[in-house]
């Protein structure tokens, strides 16, 4: 919808915070002026950065330059254009023995192997029995409690297992009380040890010394090698995640995050509304450096399900709603089972279970679905009791007859917390949900927004999380027991220390520089931004759009604040401005722009059915043929004023206007074009649906100086991006592929192609083809010419996928090549960035000068300046990469982007590349302000966005345990009408 650009990407439960590098934000984080002051997080002034790294770094270019190290690029220098500044970071130096001169500490690599298929929680339970055994008594150790062990010292495993490799763990009854052992136990008490009893075995991999790490990252070799560094590295992070991983109050949620939760003194938490809470985590992440080892640590947020009564849950969840939408809301939660007979208070049992869903009939089994204790029945045999048979007894009389408990809401339906296949009932009114579990579904728009005024803090505030001061240092630093409060002694004595490291408990500092804004330029005149952004107001665009007719489309809903516009003025309301004038203005403004609109067709207003689930079909009819009229009437672009945002409508919307008529829409909010009670008009508003509008058109709004050698005006920049089903999302569901390019020197017009796949496949599957469509419309647009240089922003590809890129995609690309091209040697000179924005790198400034703040007027965040680069301090030893902050972080600590160079045939230097690529970001074509990320992958993730829109059903809701798996053969599967497949038909 209309509006400023996004904030890229909130809405899954799993971790929050904008994709655009925190500029949402709210106002938890007190009065701009109190932002930590010029020293930070902690007060102090900031040192200078580390000297020795600088030197290392420069000795280290000397030899990457121009060679391919591990398959990729080498650093040919690093960036000196720009101010200079110094820069906090969240990064914290890790100190091995060998550094301090102290006695060196070797590390053994134990994995374990465990008889049989187990499930998660069950390897956690069998490691926690393994680090009871004599075997590791007096030795260090930390663990993944999945597979991994690390020891301080060598295991005498066969001494302490009578010759065997092997040991035979008994678990007790999970979430049950242990039982007292039975001399003859019954049949299903012996069948039930049997299936908890495993075998289990530590298989020695090896020994590793940090020093030879250390002399690794110090070499100025280019060709150095250390094999172990990423075993190494992965048991480091096991060691320093020791005290989280094993409290009982924290829960390890994904890839090093920890949240403390109920129960925890590091606990903080804001409600979510509807059953959910934010809870504030940590992220841990041990990095290898030039010259050193850091240790990155950022704050994080997660939504996660409230630890109440399980019937309190449900109705804060929405007790009204839907048995379905409460049973997929539900299912799969931990909740603990408490027993307690009629008239007394203590339970007599307490269970822990996970929830199926509520009862229904499965295969041989036939319940009624969604039946209450009364109605839902199983057979039963008193195993207690030698000779009895089984009988058909109902839930309810079952608790009452064999546990003395009277269920008090009998009409409930009854939870299945067995498995689909073999049932076990239990009543909801005896559940407790567990805490620290994580909702990992698609949040609600209000949900969206509380959880980012939660996680959106403003750059102290998350520094002082993370860091704290000598006093009180951060949550972060005493969740891993890095640091207590001043005069409590020394935790690492009894977290890292008896590893053989130790973690300074300060933020390291780094060079950084700020780059200056490139001149944005409008028709003939020129524009300065300030703080990232500026104002096209009185300007007209460099090359209008163009339409052949047009359409205005008022859509109102049936019900209350159901209008999209304040209607027309009555004998009481004499003064409001007709919606009939509103849309004569917004008509002139965008004449004044200079797009040629063509034809104004007459506008089209209709009421809709609420928007329910029960109106959709109806709703649905009646938008088709709203599109029909138009396609009537030849116009090639609608402008639709809604009442409010409204995910399935939006995505209806688009879906008939992009899919089914190719007629080009650009979708609004009444409220946000029309001022309270019809007072005017909101101008900038206007100027954000002038700027799509000309977009769609084919125009370009405004350009920059981006001849920035070696790019020239014959260099095709492209974007490319896969988004991927969600844990809501239908069955099968599948991942959408995108590649947009540019089509000229102007790099405005970013057409794409769009494809799905495989779900959850990263690699794009068609990638020839996409190349091949990019390059004939680039021919299209210049004279049959291809393009001799080609440059990739591939977005959303994780550290561990950098090679697999190289592997898997660019043969495709050099397919495409080969088509167009002919030899190799005619082929375009490629190179390949990979663009991050999901990191957890963050910098803060250190004098008020460089950073985002207004000492006149007391205002700003105290996030750095738009522009600051950083290539040097935090930056591989092998990759060459940088982190850009092009835009401003309005609110919350912003986020810079993450560029990793994996191909370079153009030979970028640093500042080429970081300057090009920082220009780029004010060429986005919906903004009057630079972008967090550069557009190529700025637009590839949006029309990932547009394709998860065709397929709003399967992919963007929340799906029930009824919703059908997804059906290919019915479903959208990647055209575009041709009438707008060749335009940026998707911003």
């Amino acid at each position: 919808m209309s509006g400023n650009p996004r904030g890229r990407g909130s809405g899954r439960g799993g971790e929050s915070g904008g994709r655009g590098g925190g500029d949402r934000g709210s106002s938890r984080g007190g009065r701009g002026g109190d932002r930590g002051g010029r020293g930070g997080a902690s007060g102090e002034p900031a040192p200078a950065p580390d000297a020795r790294v600088h030197k290392a770094e420069d000795d280290l270019v000397k030899e990457t330059k121009g060679k391919i190290i591990d398959g990729f690029p080498g650093r040919p220098g690093y960036g000196t254009q720009g101010k200079q500044i110094v820069l906090r970071a969240n990064y914290f130096v890790i100190a091995t023995a060998f550094e301090q001169n102290l006695t060196e500490q070797p590390l053994y690599r134990y994995e374990l192997s465990v008889s049989g298929e187990v499930s998660k929680p069950k390897r956690r339970q069998i490691f926690e029995e393994v680090l009871l055994h004599p075997v590791l008594k007096d030795v260090g150790w930390g663990t993944d409690y999945a597979t991994i062990l690390v020891t301080t010292k060598e295991l005498d495993i066969k001494k302490h297992m009578g010759g065997s490799s092997e040991m035979k763990i008994t678990l007790s009854r999970p979430g049950g009380q242990q039982q007292q052992q039975q001399e003859n136990p019954p049949d299903f008490v012996q069948e039930a040890r049997r299936r908890n009893t495993f075998l289990a075995s530590l298989n020695y991999q090896g020994s590793f010394n940090l020093r030879q790490m250390i002399e690794y990252l110090r070499s100025p070799s280019a060709g150095a090698m250390y094999q172990g560094s990423a075993d190494l590295i992965q048991m480091l992070n096991i060691i320093v995640a020791k005290p989280p991983n094993s409290s009982p109050t924290v829960r390890n949620i994904g890839q090093n995050k920890f949240y403390p939760f109920h129960g925890h003194p590091g606990m903080e938490s804001a409600n979510l509304g509807a059953g959910l809470e934010a809870l504030r985590g940590y992220y841990s992440s041990v990095r290898p450096t030039v010259g050193r080892m850091l240790l990155n640590l950022n704050a994080t947020s997660g939504a996660f399900f409230k630890p109440m009564r399980l019937f309190d849950l449900i109705a804060e969840f929405g007790g009204g709603k839907p048995l379905d939408q409460i049973e997929a809301f539900i299912r799969m939660l931990k909740v603990e089972a408490k027993y307690v007979k009629d008239g007394q208070t203590k339970p007599f049992m307490v269970k822990t279970k996970s929830i199926v869903g509520f009862a229904r009939s499965i295969g041989k089994v036939k319940v009624k679905r969604f039946g209450n204790a009364r109605e839902v029945k199983f057979s039963f045999e008193d195993r207690s009791k030698p000779g009895s048979s089984a009988q058909e007894i109902s839930v309810f009389d079952y608790f009452k007859r064999h546990h003395g408990i009277t269920l008090q809401s009998p009409d409930r339906p009854v939870l299945n917390v067995g498995t689909p296949g073999d049932p076990q009932y239990l009543p909801a009114e005896l559940c407790t949900v567990l805490p620290g579990q994580a909702y990992r579904r698609l949040l609600s728009g209000d949900q969206t927004t509380e959880m980012l005024g939660f996680a959106a803090r403003f750059p102290n505030l998350n520094a002082m999380s993370i860091a704290g001061t000598p006093q009180t240092p951060g949550t972060a630093l005493r969740l891993l027991r890095l640091a207590d409060p001043a005069g409590s002694g020394d935790p690492q004595t009894g977290s890292v220390k008896p590893f053989g490291i130790s973690v300074s408990t300060k933020m390291i500092t780094v060079p950084g520089r700020i780059l200056a804004a490139p001149q944005i330029k409008y028709g003939n005149k020129s524009l300065n931004p300030r703080s990232g952004s500026w104002n096209s107001a009185n300007q007209r665009f460099v090359k209008p759009g163009k339409f052949d007719g047009w359409q205005v489309v008022i859509l109102n809903v049936r019900g209350n604040r159901g209008n999209a516009l304040v209607p027309e003025p009555t004998q009481y309301q004499p003064d409001i401005s007709r919606p009939a004038k509103l849309i004569d203005d917004f008509a002139k403004f965008l004449k004044d722009y200079g797009i040629q609109m063509g034809t104004r067709h007459s506008t089209q207003e209709h009421l809709l059915e609420p928007l329910t689930m029960q109106n959709r079909e109806q709703n649905d009819k009646q938008l088709k043929q709203i599109f029909a009229n138009a396609d009537a009437k030849r116009a090639a672009m609608m402008l639709v004023i809604l009442p409010a945002n409204d995910k399935w409508l939006y995505a209806r919307l688009k879906f008939h206007g992009d899919i089914t008529y190719g007629i080009g829409t650009v979708c609004a909010v009444g409220s946000k074009m029309q001022k309270p009670n019809g007072q005017g008009m909101y101008f900038g508003e206007f100027d954000q649906l002038a700027l799509k509008f000309n977009t769609k058109g084919g125009g370009v709004s405004h350009s920059v100086n981006n001849v920035i050698a070696p790019v020239d005006k014959n260099t095709m920049i492209v974007g490319i991006d896969v988004t991927h089903p969600s844990p809501g999302s239908s069955e099968g569901a599948p991942s959408i592929a995108c590649m947009v390019a540019s089509t000229d020197s102007q790099m405005f017009a970013w057409p794409g192609s769009i494809k799905t796949q495989k779900g959850r496949q990263e690699m794009v599957d068609g990638i020839e083809q996409m190349m091949n469509e990019r390059l004939d419309l680039w021919q299209k647009h210049n004279g049959s010419k291809l393009p001799t240089k080609i440059i990739i922003y591939r977005d959303g590809v994780s550290e561990g996928q950098y090679m697999t890129v190289l592997k898997e995609e660019l043969p495709g690309i050099e397919k495409a090549f080969t088509t167009r091209y002919g030899a190799k040697a005619k082929h375009p000179k490629l190179a390949i960035i990979i663009v991050g924005k999901r990191h957890h790198t963050r910098f803060y400034p250190t004098r008020e000068q460089d950073a985002d703040y207004d000492p006149q007027r007391q205002k700003g965040n105290w996030n750095p300046l738009p522009g600051t680069v950083v290539d040097r301090g935090v930056t591989s030893k092998i990759l060459r990469e940088f982190y850009l902050q092009a835009h401003q972080g309005l609110q919350g600590t912003a986020r810079p982007a993450h560029y990793v160079v994996i191909k370079d045939e153009i030979s970028f230097e640093a500042d080429q590349l970081e300057q090009f690529t920082h220009h780029l970001c004010y060429l986005f074509n919906r903004a009057t302000k630079a972008v967090s990320i550069c557009p190529p992958a700025y637009y590839a993730d949006l029309l990932c966005e547009r394709g998860r829109s065709y397929l709003f059903t399967a992919l963007a809701e929340n799906n029930t345990s009824e919703s059908k798996a997804f059906d290919s053969s019915t479903s959208w599967s990647g055209e575009i009408h041709p009438k707008i497949k060749n335009t940026t038909w998707y911003v």
